[in-house]
Formats: structure tokens, C-alpha cells, sequence
């Protein structure tokens, strides 16, 4: 419901800002009005249309058009909004701005559509190899060079189908790495519906296995049956629990917050390595930041959940609902580090990239340098 809303309020300062001062008759001015809202009224069009407002089932060319126009609202909005602070600061000094309302508006239009459907083929590739670099306290020395492939984010459904998923696994595991995580988000969508489109996998390969950890997406789809089917697949999911990986290695993962709105516990850092022996310890949890987490005591933490914010001018907004983090290597305050990835892949629902490309990330353990 609150999408909508946004949406809509979008639509109405667009109409407002960019319509209204057209010299254009009334009946166009209501029928750029009328374009706004149906384009702002995607969310409810899913549900109606699709069958979903999650995870709608439309013809493959309906969707990513859908998404296009509605990444492009956005963008206009953003354009709109710094044409209006420009009017202000302008008329402050007696000045106005540049061109004529015609075109300066016919230009962001313009500009908006041809971003949105670029951002829609950006988000839809799939992915480059990001590589980082991470220092672990303790690391011993036969681990120095330790590499971890971590997916996050995939959201198989719709739009990121089979075909996209067998690209990816094959490219990941080309990288030859020790180990492959899933840092939750694996798939909009039931086991009914969608375990035929997972099964690509099942051909994940890195020398130590697979391991992940839901998101919240899965708990909307029948966690405990998806946990089941990943097992089956060769997906290992650490469940508030932990493995203990040859060499001195403390790999463990926690549940997603979502989780207690169906009756199941919640992320419990603790628990996950209650047991586990004194050795550099990795965290898979979807969520950057949530209650306990990030924790003291873990030298790594992998986590997706943001896709780096989607739209670059969006970072700033994203990270603020999750803890400072969007994007890319922190140091937390408890003195570990996290990475947060891009995401793989995206949601169904708004799967738009504008200067944030999505990933397989490849990550390498070093021990911190000496002095």
C-alpha cells in the first residue's frame, strides 16, 4: 500500500511541475495526467494483471516494458525535483531558467524513457565478476588466498528465469572457488511454481560445497519447503547455525527478521555459532544491519538485500533503512567487516539498475599485512 502511495504522489508532483505549466490545451494536459497515473499505478496493474503484485505473471515483453516506464517516473521525478530547486535558487538572484518550458520539459521526458529502458537491460544481464579483497585477523597462513564466490539476490521468477540462472552458475563456478555462498532472496515464488527453474543449482561447484542462508522473499513462499529444496539441489542453508570448514574457517548464517511474521525465530547471531571453536569466523545474513547484527567477534559479513540501491541517487535512501550500508566493503563499529553486494539479480517487482551494475562477487581472504 505504501508503494502506491508513493507512486501516486510521484505521479501528482510530475503533473504539477512538469504538465501544468505547458502551453499545451486542457485535454493534453489530461491525457499526460492520465499517462502518469497509469504508470504510477503499476503495483495494483500486477496484482490485477499478474496475479501478484510480488510476482506477476505477464507476457515476457509486458513486464520489462512496465518496468521501463516505471523506472522512468522515478527518474523524471529526481529531474524534476533539481529543476525546481534550481527555479528557486534562480529567482532568489532575479534570474530564470535556461530554454523554454516546452522543451526543457520535452527534453527530461526524453531523457527519463531512454534511462528507464536502459536501467531495465542493466538490471537483466547478467552479472560481471566484482572482485574483492578482504584482510582477516588470524586467517592462517594456508588460507591466504581463500576465495569466496558470493550470489545474492537472485530472485528467479518472471523475469530471472532458468536460462538466466544456468549463465550464472556456469560463470561462478568458472571462477574455480573454495567456496560459494547465497546471501538469501534465491527466488520469488513457490515450490510448486519455480523449484524447475532453480534446479540450474544444483551444478554450483566450489572445492568446499554451497552454502546460503534465506532472505526475506523466501518466507513469503514457504521458507521451510524451499529450505528443503535447496538441500536437494546441494545448498547447504544455515539456519541460526554454523560449519566449521576444513583449514580454520567458522562459517555461519542467520535467519531474516521476516521470519518471526510467520511464527519462526529470528536472526540470532549467537546461536548460529553457540559451539563453534575459537577461529576466524565468517556471517552470512541477508539483512546488513538488524537487531545483534552486525556482531562483535565476526571477522567477515556477507550480506545483499539493498541491490545497491537500484538507481545511484537512490544510495543515500536505501542505506538509511539499512544500518548506513548500501553497497560495497565496510568497517563496522564492531570492528569487522562487511560486504554488502549489489545483487545478482532483483526483485520482480522494480528490477531497474541506473549506475549500479549487479554482480558475482568474488571474494579473496588475506592475512593483514605486517606492522
Amino acid at each position: 500500500m505504501r508503494l502506491i502511495s508513493y507512486s501516486l504522489a510521484i505521479a501528482c508532483y510530475l503533473f504539477f511541475s512538469l504538465v501544468l505549466p505547458l502551453r499545451i490545451r486542457r485535454s493534453c494536459k489530461v491525457l499526460l495526467g492520465l499517462l502518469l497515473a497509469a504508470a504510477a499505478l503499476k503495483f495494483p496493474a500486477y496484482q490485477v494483471f499478474g496475479g501478484s503484485f510480488f510476482n506477476p505473471d505477464l507476457p515476457a515483453p509486458v513486464q520489462p516494458v512496465c518496468e521501463a516506464v516505471f523506472c522512468a517516473l522515478v527518474i523524471l521525478f529526481f529531474l524534476a525535483l533539481i529543476k525546481d530547486l534550481a527555479w528557486l535558487v534562480l529567482r532568489c538572484f532575479g534570474r530564470r531558467l535556461p530554454f523554454s518550458c516546452g522543451l526543457r520539459h520535452a527534453v527530461f521526458m526524453m531523457a527519463a524513457l531512454a534511462a528507464g529502458a536502459w536501467s531495465v537491460f542493466q538490471g537483466m544481464r547478467v552479472p560481471d565478476v566484482h572482485r574483492e579483497e578482504a584482510a582477516i585477523p588470524g586467517l592462517p597462513a594456508e588460507l591466504d588466498g581463500f576465495t569466496i564466490v558470493q550470489l545474492s539476490d537472485l530472485h528467479i521468477g518472471p523475469l530471472f528465469d532458468r536460462r538466466w540462472l544456468e549463465q550464472v552458475v556456469e560463470k561462478a563456478s568458472a571462477l574455480g572457488p573454495d567456496l560459494i555462498v547465497i546471501t538469501g532472496d534465491l527466488v520469488d515464488g513457490t515450490t510448486a511454481r519455480r523449484l524447475d527453474a532453480m534446479k540450474p543449482l544444483g551444478k554450483l561447484r566450489a572445492r568446499l560445497g554451497v552454502y546460503g542462508v534465506p532472505g526475506n522473499h523466501e518466507y513469503y513462499y514457504d521458507a521451510p519447503a524451499w529450505a528443503e529444496a535447496f538441500a536437494g539441489l546441494g545448498v547447504r542453508m544455515l539456519e541460526n547455525a554454523h560449519a566449521v570448514l576444513p583449514g580454520g574457517l567458522v562459517l555461519g548464517g542467520v535467519l531474516d527478521p521476516a521470519a518471526k511474521r510467520f511464527g519462526l525465530p529470528g536472526p540470532d547471531v549467537q546461536q548460529a555459532f553457540e559451539g563453534a571453536p575459537a577461529a576466524p569466523r565468517i556471517l552470512l545474513s541477508h539483512r546488513p544491519a538488524a537487531r545483534g547484527i552486525p556482531a562483535p567477534g565476526v571477522a567477515l559479513q556477507l550480506s545483499g538485500h539493498t541491490h545497491g540501491g537500484h538507481l545511484f541517487f537512490l544510495r543515500p535512501l536505501i542505506a538509511r533503512f539499512n544500518g548506513g550500508y548500501a553497497g560495497g566493503m565496510y568497517r563496522t563499529a564492531q570492528g569487522g567487516l562487511l560486504y554488502v553486494s549489489s545483487g545478482t539479480g532483483l526483485w520482480n517487482g522494480f528490477s531497474c539498475r541506473l549506475a549500479v551494475p549487479s554482480e558475482i562477487t568474488l571474494i579473496t581472504l588475506r592475512r593483514p599485512a605486517a606492522g
